[in-house]
């Protein structure tokens, strides 16, 4: 596939052409070059110029959103639990007084009708727009990695905001004594030694070459590569930051199948917190240990994968049925009675009285 700088030499190459025919003036290698350089600049402000959109957008999705809720886990702990949580997006309703859970080493699936708010659900949690302590890191993944003069393996390797932000964490739960707060320092530390020098660029190339990066394409600029693979050195970097709350929104759309099946073998061995928004049921079949259902502006829990949903639901459903079903023929069945017995004999017609009162109730 070719570069967007490729594409913008040939352009420039083209434009030249046509401004010359019937003209017998010579283009010099000067003037293309400069034409390659002056179309090679307008690219650039106009990535930009998306960039700073897509920037505007959130801002504007951000300040549509409103969330309430209250943090009922313990703020130092590794699970995490929002109560009463409702969140509106301009005006509509997405969750109404529903619970939010994500604990630790869980991989949960979040899934619902196309349209029913489960990527506003995403973005709310990552802004934190909802009471979860400021300490729990988290990365989401939901566009591509900004175009950028950084080569793909550079932008996955350069997390240094990551690392100091780490260390100052450390510091802090080096002097609490609490059970929550040393389980959370061994876990930086262990994200720590990941991200040491030594390892760093190896543990990149690693996760690049899994989702289809040959070693020249990690040498390639961000820039030079189309919006599908700037998706994936995004989500090269989530693996490589390996948060303690990572967000993934319909991470396999851009993907081949080996790639595919190389992120669902990574992602079934995150041992931290994973809440992943996918239509690949296959998907989610090897790599979610739960699966939470947006239905009817609730957050409902199943354990298992999506087949396992798909069973436990099922029963739900067929046991909702006979309830019902039973109702119905109880109520007749009170009718009947009451129909029958309701102005006949005083004693009768007290019984079938207090029949009726009793199912209405």
């Amino acid at each position: 596939m070719p570069s967007d700088a490729k594409k913008a030499r040939e352009a420039a190459k083209k434009a030249a052409a046509k401004g010359g025919k019937g003209k017998k003036k010579e283009v010099t290698p000067s003037m293309s070059e400069n034409a390659s350089v002056v179309s090679l600049s307008a690219l650039d402000e106009e990535l930009d110029q998306a960039a700073a959109t897509l920037a505007k957008i959130e801002l504007e999705n951000a300040a549509a959103r409103s969330v309430a809720g209250a943090l009922t886990s313990d703020p130092k702990g590794l699970d995490h639990r929002v109560e009463s949580l409702t969140i509106t997006f301009h005006g509509r309703e997405i969750v109404v007084d529903t619970k939010l859970e994500l604990n630790r080493g869980r991989r949960y699936g979040l899934i619902g009708l196309n349209g029913s708010g489960k990527s506003t659900v995403l973005q709310a949690i990552y802004n934190k727009e909802m009471p979860i302590p400021e300490n729990v890191d988290m990365y989401l993944v939901s566009r591509e990695m900004p175009a950028s003069e950084m080569t793909a393996l550079q932008a996955v390797v350069d997390v240094d905001s990551v690392r100091k932000d780490l260390e100052h964490l450390a510091e802090q739960l080096a002097g609490q004594p609490d059970e929550e707060s040393q389980e959370k320092l061994m876990d930086v530390y262990e994200r720590l030694d990941e991200m040491d020098a030594e390892l760093a660029e190896k543990k990149a190339a690693e996760i690049l070459h899994g989702l289809g990066f040959t070693k020249t394409m990690q040498m390639k600029k961000c820039k030079d590569f189309s919006g599908g693979w700037r998706m994936r050195i995004a989500l090269a970097r989530a693996l490589y930051l390996k948060p303690s709350v990572l967000l993934l929104d319909e991470p396999t759309n851009h993907l081949d199948l080996e790639a595919c099946v190389w992120l669902e073998e990574e992602l079934s061995q995150y041992k931290r917190t994973l809440l992943v928004v996918s239509h690949s049921q296959d998907f989610m079949n090897g790599v979610c240990t739960n699966i939470i259902h947006l239905f009817q502006k609730q957050l409902v829990y199943y354990g298992g994968n999506y087949d396992q949903f798909v069973k436990t639901r099922l029963e739900l459903l067929e046991n909702q049925q006979k309830r019902y079903n039973w109702e119905q023929s109880q109520l007749q069945h009170m009718k009947d009675y009451v129909a029958r017995f309701g102005h006949g004999s005083a004693k009768l017609a007290r019984q079938a009285q207090s029949k009726e009162k009793q199912w209405l109730r």
